[in-house]
């Protein structure tokens, strides 16, 4: 089949709820203007009101929840042919977005890269397995043509039925960041294929005096917002406890959003739902 321009994206979304939250409307929608097509792909639910994600090129999957977001990702991309897109993405909900994306994706059109994302680190978990543990975080994952071709060979070597079946979810978990976070990047590397992120966790570190190899979108998100970073991470908002060990800024997630957000997005709306689902927890 002859190779097109087209670019797709699969966002992927966990919600017991029976709507889609603001949030996952304003992610989607400044998503759907980077993308020939994009596929919101949930957990099987009944949703009342789909009306505010109902764009043109975006049309929504509902499947049943295992394997993670590698689950998900795979069965998104059953039901399209990889080699009719020259960009693909995976991208998630674990964070909210507050202002437009246009710069990182004008990042990444300007470099020469075969898979890049938002952020990258170099955190190595207890259970890893990998010698270098440099890895492109898993909520923001762009494919280009050469890591594309490689993806049948990838899903091929995760076991993935095995995965749909493990029953500890701890275990799982740690399979899927151990073999596909941290192992995606690890594989493309040892293939050749040129990596990068839009921000460079080790230089963005030196710039700020950050001693330690750590991941920035939890204990430094406040200095990734300065610095021009467009998404909060969820567990910042919603686990308050999760964060009670690190550096707390002066100004307030809902302040930062604000005072760095989009003013043309309906950020005090977004805030505002928020804070209710948080209530809700």
């Amino acid at each position: 089949m002859a190779v097109t321009d087209k670019k797709l994206c699969i966002f992927i979304h966990f919600c017991n709820l029976p709507y889609f939250p603001k949030y996952v409307e304003i992610y989607v929608k400044e998503l759907s203007g980077y993308f020939d097509e994009l596929i919101l792909i949930s957990n099987e639910r009944q949703v009342q009101d789909a009306e505010n994600v109902n764009l043109p090129n975006v049309r929504m999957m509902f499947v049943q929840n295992e394997g993670y977001d590698l689950g998900m990702f795979h069965k998104a991309i059953e039901k399209v042919n990889p080699e009719e897109y020259s960009q693909i993405a995976c991208i998630n909900d674990s964070n909210i977005l507050f202002k437009s994306l246009e710069p990182v994706f004008t990042w990444g059109e300007k470099q020469d890269l075969d898979f890049w994302g938002l952020i990258d680190s170099y955190q190595k978990p207890w259970f890893s397995t990998h010698s270098d543990n440099h890895h492109i975080q898993s909520h923001f994952l762009v494919f280009n043509r050469k890591a594309i071709e490689l993806i049948p060979q990838i899903f091929k070597s995760l076991e993935l039925e095995k995965l749909y079946k493990e029953e500890d979810l701890k275990k799982l978990r740690q399979t899927v960041i151990n073999t596909w976070e941290i192992g995606l990047t690890q594989f493309f590397k040892s293939q050749g294929l040129r990596v990068g992120s839009f921000i460079d966790s080790r230089s963005f570190s030196a710039q700020n005096n950050i001693k330690k190899d750590t991941n920035l979108s939890h204990s430094h998100y406040f200095r990734l917002i300065k610095a021009g970073y467009p998404v909060i991470k969820k567990k910042v908002i919603f686990h308050t406890k999760f964060f009670k060990c690190f550096f707390r800024p002066k100004i307030k997630w809902d302040a930062m959003m604000l005072k760095y957000g989009n003013r043309d997005w309906d950020l005090e709306g977004l805030i505002k739902d928020l804070k209710r689902m948080k209530r809700e927890k």
